[in-house]
């Protein structure tokens, strides 16, 4: 989008930290309550395309409570289960008027970056345990990614994903271009690193990589239900677009060595109940640079959640 949009736009939403807990496996009543006006028939919902949500444990549980096969937002909202993890949420931005191959953006201009940061207690125990100095961080100080920074922010929370977004009010379209966590890899990579070794050091360090154990089990599905939560409460847009692993790479004009792991571009996008569509985003439509995409390549799909489509299909029944 364009700069003087976005300006616009991290005006007028939240300033600083909102707090956020996550719960493994929470997207499931929490989008449901999304999806639903009120209440709907669990057998309409299944037959709509959301089985894999009301078929989920937690779904499951609440639907048994009521016993009369309806269930309602306000009963899926909550839904609540320990152990949660606590996360703060900022935004940010990411692009630039050019290069658009190295921002990864689908067209020319800026994407909105929501944060999912780790708690001040990360950073108690990062220090203790593998930086005493203070002065590192999980990401690097100067990472080349949208991340909270350390220097000159007195509000620093380390970064542990994000999702960059597009979006057209006009269109009432967002197209969340990724989800992405470098530190839930480099958390993995050192683990097991440390293991081989097993000097002192290394056993220290074991114990940051077992504490943040909690949170890499949770970050793609936190992620992604926040980035969901944030376009429609925040953003006021119903309508949701995902790369596929095709799309995204081919769109983005990617190298294929910077291709991010498919289980983000398939088995995520499925649990949250995305539908594959051969529609792109209208804003995107409009570039010349995706037009003259597929004149070459019409095979290009994406992901698409219409927040609204369910119910405006209750409202008609």
């Amino acid at each position: 989008m364009k700069a003087e949009l976005l300006d616009e736009v991290i005006a007028c939403l939240p300033k600083g930290k909102t707090h956020y807990r996550y719960f493994k496996g929470a997207y499931a009543p929490r989008l449901l309550s999304l999806l639903i006006d009120g209440e709907a028939p669990i057998r309409a919902l299944k037959s709509s395309g959301l089985k894999n949500l009301t078929n989920h444990p937690l779904v499951k549980t609440v639907a048994a409570k009521n016993g009369d096969g309806v269930i309602s937002a306000q009963d899926l909202s909550a839904v609540w289960q320990e152990p949660s993890q606590p996360f703060l949420l900022s935004v940010s931005r990411w692009g630039g008027r050019s290069n658009r191959r190295w921002f990864q953006t689908s067209r020319f201009g800026e994407n909105l970056v929501l944060q999912l940061n780790l708690p001040m207690e990360h950073q108690r125990r990062y220090k203790a345990y593998v930086d005493g100095t203070g002065t590192d961080t999980l990401n690097g100080p100067t990472s080349n990614h949208p991340v909270q920074r350390p220097l000159n922010n007195p509000n620093f929370r380390e970064t542990l994903a994000w999702a960059r977004i597009d979006l057209d009010f006009v269109s009432n379209e967002a197209l969340i271009e990724e989800i992405q966590s470098d530190g839930a890899r480099y958390v993995m990579w050192w683990e097991r690193r440390y293991q081989r070794c097993g000097c002192v050091r290394c056993k220290r360090r074991l114990k940051y990589t077992r504490w943040m154990q909690a949170y890499r089990a949770i970050w793609a599905e936190a992620m992604m239900m926040a980035a969901i939560s944030f376009i429609k409460d925040e953003l006021g847009i119903d309508r949701v677009f995902y790369h596929t692993d095709r799309s995204g790479w081919k769109v983005k004009k990617m190298e294929q060595e910077w291709r991010a792991p498919k289980s983000l571009y398939s088995d995520l996008p499925k649990k949250f109940a995305f539908k594959r569509t051969w529609a792109a985003p209208e804003f995107l439509l409009a570039t010349k640079s995706y037009q003259q995409l597929i004149r070459k390549q019409p095979d290009i799909d994406f992901y698409q959640l219409s927040i609204n489509e369910l119910q405006r299909e209750q409202n008609n029944a």
